[in-house]
């Protein structure tokens, strides 16, 4: 996603926020902001996304409990510390540890209808991302692969965002030939699988990947994964005309 289309992604974000606001729905609320701060954070705003993950845990005060979104506010606050420069890897530690005491809090109330779920592998999914973030690959690599301990493979979105962070981290651990195996996964588990997230990862996956391109197992890859790239967004441009790309529910 460029900044063009991420400012539009938050005035998106924005003009829903006003208008759950009036509702009174605090749970959908804190879930906004929750995704206005990701995307800060991919945008490489790191105090706005601290700001917004404040902010969610705020509204959340404001209705029924729910441990588990209070928990994503956790885990994006401790992702936007990681991002900040200098970063403070013990803050980060903090919330995290927040985060993961909160999912183990029972909900007093249902959770409102709207409102995607957050588990233990999305937490590992947030948790891998500050790691990343922080320079601790071996740590990374280890919650990568709780993702995917977590995700059954009938989970095919979900199991193959954990399989793409860990490709990921591979590549920066200069083991290419290991994540080119686990991508080569990926692209067969996720034909039928209409994911412009999915879609977005696997382009970033190509750009790491290009400098290892004079290996023949990379080159080979990357000649399939260019083809599947193209393929998978005409597809998409297809079916999902009108929709907004970047919905807030379709995250890892």
């Amino acid at each position: 996603m460029d900044r063009a289309a991420g400012n539009g992604a938050q005035r998106h974000f924005g003009r829903a926020l006003a208008l759950v606001q009036v509702g009174g729905d605090h749970q959908l609320s804190a879930h906004i902001l929750g995704s206005m701060s990701h995307l800060a954070s991919y945008l490489g705003a790191p105090n706005e996304a601290i700001s917004l993950a404040r902010q969610g845990r705020t509204a959340l005060r404001a209705g029924p409990a729910n441990p588990a979104l209070e928990a994503r506010m956790f885990a994006l606050e401790a992702r936007g510390v990681a991002g900040k420069d200098p970063a403070d890897p013990a803050e980060c530690a903090r919330l995290l540890l927040r985060a993961e005491q909160a999912l183990e809090d029972t909900p007093a109330a249902p959770a409102s209808t709207w409102v995607s779920h957050f588990d233990e592998g999305s937490l590992a999914s947030e948790t891998t991302r500050c790691l990343r973030q922080l320079g601790d690959l071996e740590q990374a690599r280890q919650q990568a692969e709780r993702i995917i301990s977590l995700r059954p493979s009938h989970r095919t979105r979900s199991r193959a965002f954990g399989q793409l962070a860990l490709a990921s981290v591979l590549i920066a651990q200069r083991e290419p030939d290991q994540a080119v195996g686990i991508a080569a996964d990926v692209l067969n588990a996720t034909q039928s699988l209409g994911s412009y997230l999915v879609i977005s990862q696997l382009i970033q996956l190509q750009r790491q990947l290009e400098p290892y391109a004079g290996t023949v197992v990379v080159a080979d890859f990357l000649d399939c994964l260019q083809d599947a790239v193209r393929d998978r967004l005409a597809f998409y441009q297809l079916t999902a005309e009108g929709e907004h790309p970047h919905e807030a529910r379709e995250r890892p």
